[in-house]
């Protein structure tokens, strides 16, 4: 049975794990007392001990409705006692989150933030690469243009929505896909997407000049609806027609149609293609905050401040993901869920997350650096947020699990320190100096270090394609001591990095872009005038580069 713990219809009797009983509403036992027998004077006094209401002529006094703190503006703040959880299972929480390389976690009960951490170097406020949670946003995007009447229905035909593209390798199986089929990943398209090498689909699909074109271009695979594929290509399309049905690109149009009307300010949203499409399969950056916002709207059934954004019956069915996905994960609308655990989820790689728990009123927000190879999974989240909630009703106090919370959340936020070995003589002779770089896949051309007792830095050269500049420079601090040394704001964000010697010959350089995620790792090693460096990330990407000191 669904709860609705901010309005329920329902006297509930709470289990934190979802299991959850009921019984009659005061109105539903007076009815079947009426059927079964003549109600005496006598009888009305006995109801109005038993049920604590007023029952005069059959009447039953209205239950107030709590109101809905819509976040609008901000989030209210609350401590988890006060919202029925444990302080102590969430600073528990709070530190098995951290055991992994995480940038922040959130957690919000009753429409009031109970847990809030971030972890070093990352910070508060800056907005955070989502990766596929984009495609949850432009599921949202897709039900507001059905809303608004853009678009008739999620069934209706692709093809006949891009009529003025000469769609190749047309068949019947290809006039039978859906808008519905796309944002449940059983298009039927022919499509490759795993390790992201030159050769896959989606890697093609971003050197093609028309992008959409290329994605409707596929061959088919199999029917539409018969089979689940995570294609990347499919919500490209959907922003594509987004775009075709409203004259906007989708970041234009989420502007004007949600982020605006959630309070929504930290959205960046990549570049459009030629064609003004923007990006519909990742690059949104929102910050954790407004992160929650999105979650929220679900959280309230497509609602907010009493008008309907987006059709419930969406909502419903991204709840319910009726598509077998993958590791047990269940998908609909773009959505991911598991059902067994009464969850829902907008889900991107390295454990962006944005988590809906309807029977528990909570939404949940996470982001993170990770490798696919440290994985802290979904499903262990949303248990260690269960055993957090003991009760719908205010816990008394307890100081002593809230100090526990407030010194994990501050440990989060405090830099711990690497370990570093000494510095050697070599470090006086190529500080300062340059090393020219031969070709490489990075575009990088020359690369430097300057070691100086405070403010150390990095600086990098690449080639640029930008008119009148042949060259873009980037450079950043970088602390000695173990720690993240950050860097004043730059366009393209606040560099964090930190180095230490492994040896005498050989630097290690970490470097964090805040709210990208992913970490690059420079290991140079030197030799005479030449220099030798591995380059890495945690998106899998690796490459070696090769340069000599400059005169």
């Amino acid at each position: 049975m669904r709860v609705e713990l901010s309005a329920s219809r329902r006297h509930t009797q709470f289990d934190p794990h979802g299991i959850q009983g009921s019984y009659p509403t005061k109105a539903e036992r007076e009815a079947t007392m009426r059927r079964k027998t003549p109600i005496t004077a006598a009888m009305l006094v006995a109801i109005h001990c038993l049920i604590g209401s007023p029952a005069f002529a059959g009447d039953v006094a209205a239950q107030p409705t709590p109101e809905i703190p819509w976040p609008t503006k901000s989030w209210m703040v609350s401590s988890p006692e006060e919202q029925g959880m444990d302080s102590a299972m969430l600073a528990r929480l709070v530190e098995n989150v951290g055991g992994y390389k995480q940038d922040s976690v959130m957690i919000i009960r009753h429409g009031r933030i109970v847990a809030e951490a971030y972890y070093s170097p990352y910070v508060a406020g800056i907005s955070h690469d989502l990766r596929s949670v984009t495609k949850s946003v432009v599921s949202t995007l897709t039900a507001i243009e059905i809303q608004h009447g853009l678009l008739d229905s999620a069934d209706h035909p692709v093809l006949d929505l891009f009529g003025d593209k000469n769609v190749a390798n047309v068949d019947d199986n290809k006039r039978a896909m859906t808008v519905q089929t796309l944002l449940d990943m059983t298009s039927g398209l022919a499509w490759q997407e795993k390790a992201y090498t030159p050769d896959e689909t989606i890697i093609r699909m971003y050197k093609s000049p028309d992008r959409t074109k290329f994605v409707l271009d596929q061959p088919m695979s199999g029917a539409p609806g018969s089979s689940f594929y995570y294609n990347s290509g499919n919500p490209y399309v959907l922003s594509a027609l987004i775009t075709k049905t409203t004259g906007l690109s989708a970041f234009d149009f989420a502007k004007k149609e949600l982020f605006g009307t959630l309070g929504i300010t930290s959205a960046k949203w990549g570049s459009v293609d030629a064609q003004g499409v923007t990006d519909g399969e990742a690059g949104l950056f929102l910050n954790p905050h407004d992160m929650a916002r999105i979650g929220y709207l679900y959280l309230h059934k497509g609602a907010w401040e009493g008008k309907q954004i987006v059709p419930s019956a969406w909502v419903e069915r991204a709840q319910e993901g009726k598509i077998e996905a993958s590791f047990g994960f269940h998908y609909a609308n773009l959505w991911w869920s598991l059902p067994e655990k009464g969850a829902y989820m907008a889900r991107g790689r390295h454990s962006q997350l944005i988590l809906v728990l309807p029977r528990l009123d909570i939404v949940a927000v996470m982001t993170g650096i990770l490798r696919d190879d440290e994985f802290y999974s979904v499903s262990r989240f949303i248990d260690d947020i269960t055993m957090a909630v003991k009760s719908d009703q205010p816990l008394p106090p307890d100081p002593i699990a809230k100090a526990l919370l407030d010194a994990a959340i501050r440990r989060a936020a405090t830099d711990q320190p690497i370990a570093i070995a000494g510095t050697p003589e070599l470090a006086k002779e190529i500080s300062g100096k340059t090393f020219q770089l031969g070709d490489n896949p990075l575009h990088a051309k020359s690369f430097s270090l300057n070691f100086y007792d405070t403010d150390s830095s990095w600086v990098i050269t690449t080639s640029s394609e930008r008119p009148g500049r042949s060259t873009e420079r980037f450079t950043g601090l970088m602390g000695l001591d173990g720690t993240f040394r950050k860097s004043p704001p730059a366009p393209y964000g606040i560099n964090a990095c930190r180095g230490r010697w492994l040896n005498q010959h050989t630097f290690f350089l970490e470097r964090r872009i805040l709210g990208h995620s992913e970490i690059q790792t420079w290991t140079l090693a030197f030799d005479g005038g030449k220099v030798n460096i591995v380059f890495q990330d945690t998106d899998g990407t690796k490459f070696e580069l090769h340069g000599e000191m400059q005169d």
